[in-house]
């Protein structure tokens, strides 16, 4: 059965929110990939796989979990195999991505995913980066060389 929002774990949420506030690009990422129309053109998407997708079986990764997996993906420009890393060791990322406590999907769940997203969908998909890049990043420091 197909899911579209993933619930949100309070003690999850609190563990993270000093983590969050001290980044703002977080929370301004998070409110920009609240998109409910991209959500259901992605949801689309991956109905089509099986003709009973949204009625029966069992529950599948939330869509707006699918969604921001993407995205970051695409953001970071990250392999598959990279992504999963990064977000599996990453609080704010877990946060940013709907994960919480549960287990990061694989990354070969997650070309599944991406295979079964339509060239229409991946535009606004590419869209939705690009806006996302607008917004102020966060700073990468370097160590002074000597």
């Amino acid at each position: 059965m197909l899911i579209v929002y993933a619930h949100r774990d309070e003690a999850f949420e609190q563990q993270a929110k000093e983590l969050i506030q001290a980044q703002p690009w977080l929370q301004r990422w998070d409110e920009l990939l609240e998109d409910e129309a991209l959500l259901e053109q992605v949801g689309a998407d991956l109905a089509r796989r099986y003709p009973l997708t949204r009625q029966h079986g069992r529950h599948s990764t939330p869509v707006e979990v699918i969604v921001r997996l993407l995205v970051v993906k695409q953001l970071c420009q990250w392999s598959y195999q990279q992504t999963v890393e990064q977000v599996s060791q990453r609080l704010e990322l877990r946060w940013l991505c709907r994960i919480d406590g549960r287990a990061v999907p694989t990354e070969s769940t997650l070309l599944r995913w991406a295979q079964q997203v339509r060239p229409e969908t991946e535009q606004v998909l590419s869209e939705q980066v690009r806006r996302l890049l607008k917004e102020p990043q966060p700073r990468r420091s370097r160590k002074a060389s000597r």
